[in-house]
């Protein structure tokens, strides 16, 4: 599995990624880069909420892990 990453460095492309939230540490988030969403300062949008969160709300990042390749009916990797 990837490493922590700081959020200086996590992408701004709009793909979901894993951030650890600045103010409650056990707490994992499934975020994602979108200013432009609801025109706001808060570009930072989590998958379970409607509102976006500031530029410093995360510390950390990382990418989610690859999906396992699946075998089909005959036993061959799909």
């Amino acid at each position: 599995m990837d490493s922590w990453r700081p959020m200086d460095r996590a992408p701004h492309d709009g793909r979901w990624i894993i951030a650890i939230n600045r103010h409650e540490p056990d707490l994992r988030a499934v975020v994602r880069w979108d200013p432009t969403r609801f025109g706001d300062a808060r570009p930072w949008h989590v998958a379970s909420c409607e509102h976006g969160h500031f530029n410093d709300a995360f510390t950390d990042w990382m990418p989610f892990p690859t999906f396992p390749e699946c075998e089909n009916e005959n036993g061959a990797a799909e």
